[in-house]
């Protein structure tokens, strides 16, 4: 697991296993990262940059995220990055 900050005084965990693209438009279960398509599972779980849960109709287009596949190589969890979690992934070589 990886720990990045969020802020001074809160963090949230962002898995290590994750990916990082950039949401560049979605149409529910279907969302484009890094002009790739993707399905949204069933049961997926999109966390803004407050790490609250949000619908896919919240989900905006051109925003920096880190996503995990399950085993069929749909996204089961989607994290919004704040700037400050971009910048502690790309130092961790993500």
């Amino acid at each position: 697991m990886l720990l990045v900050s969020a802020s001074a005084a809160a963090g949230r965990i962002l898995p290590r296993q994750g990916k990082t693209g950039e949401v560049m438009g979605h149409r529910y279960p279907l969302v484009n990262i890094n002009g790739k398509t993707y399905r949204l599972a069933p049961g997926a779980r999109i966390y803004d940059r407050n790490n609250r849960t949000i619908l896919q109709n919240r989900l905006p287009d051109n925003v920096k995220v880190l996503y995990k596949l399950d085993m069929n190589g749909e996204v089961i969890q989607l994290w919004l990055l704040t700037p400050r979690e971009q910048a502690a992934l790309r130092r961790a070589g993500e």
